[in-house]
């Protein structure tokens, strides 16, 4: 079988099922992402599947900005973040203390308070959406589907499988009925694919050209195919967001944690890129602002 190549997305349709899906590979970027901080396999692994997962999601939508994924606890891993934009850049982290002896980590060892939050960010003001719900499940999958039968009220199925060097995920979903109204219950049509989908393999979803595979897997349907959105690592920072982010913390707190030459230094937990801003640099930041009176008009 044919190795994995590069990073895509690939949005299809079921024409006559009422069945709409996703198809996504992260190989490079996937890599990227994780070798910006030591993580136990454990832990890359998951922020692995949390990121195919963002991708899945971002395809599934209409999108105009990005959607996040975070599975937040209280225990050792206590945050998995991972983000896809509509233009297919992801980027994503995860904080953890302490070790981990297992091979894979599952929902329930996040322990009982674990919640996945969705949030949708869109690019006008105030253009933002949050969904949150408990993390159940046996598996990771199983809990991003448990969200959208609780949130969204539509039958979903999802897979997705982390190797050494590439994740990849799928997605298929029961569309909406008429009038934009969402069907809690499965048509006989989304039941039929869905146990067709049940039978897809980690080996074929990790390695499979997305053509071979929803032919193989849907054989029976009409299937639509729609244009690959390539996926990349790409990161937000910026000089101007990192002042910004200083100046809501405030003067003193800002000019309390310089270093010994006098500079202030900020790290992206992203992309490891720093940022330094030094004594003068940092006078100017807190200067108050004059504000400049244009011409008065004559009366």
């Amino acid at each position: 079988m044919r190795q994995p190549t590069g990073d895509w997305l690939r949005r299809f349709h079921l024409e006559h099922a009422g069945v709409r899906g996703v198809v996504a590979r992260l190989d490079h970027s996937w890599r990227e992402i994780v070798s910006h901080a030591p993580y136990p396999a454990p832990v890359a692994a998951l922020l692995g599947e949390t990121l195919a997962a963002s991708a899945l999601f971002a395809g599934n939508i209409k999108l105009s900005g990005s959607i996040s994924l975070q599975l937040k606890s209280r225990g050792a891993l206590s945050l998995v973040f991972a983000e896809c934009s509509a233009e297919g850049e992801l980027r994503g982290l995860a904080r953890y203390d302490g070790e981990f002896d297992d091979a894979r980590i599952e929902p329930r060892a996040l322990g009982s308070d674990a919640v996945l939050a969705i949030t949708i960010e869109g690019t006008e003001a105030n253009a933002r959406y949050q969904g949150l719900v408990p993390l159940e499940g046996e598996s990771f999958s199983a809990a991003f589907e448990s969200y959208f039968a609780q949130s969204e009220q539509l039958p979903t199925a999802i897979r997705i499988t982390v190797g050494p060097q590439s994740c990849s995920g799928m997605l298929v979903q029961q569309i909406a009925t008429s009038g934009g109204h969402a069907g809690r219950d499965a048509t006989p049509e989304f039941e039929r694919v869905s146990l067709m989908f049940r039978t897809l393999t980690d080996e074929e979803l990790a390695s499979l050209p997305p053509e071979t595979l929803l032919r193989r897997l849907f054989a029976e349907d009409d299937v639509r195919l729609h244009l690959e959105l390539p996926l990349r690592f790409g990161c937000r920072c910026s000089r101007e967001r990192v002042a910004r982010m200083l100046r809501t913390l405030g003067r003193d707190e800002v000019f309390a944690s310089r270093l010994h030459d006098g500079v202030v230094e900020v790290e992206c937990q992203f992309c490891n890129r720093q940022y330094r801003f030094d004594e003068n640099e940092l006078e100017a930041l807190f200067a108050p602002r004059v504000e400049v009176e244009g011409p008065r008009t004559p009366q």
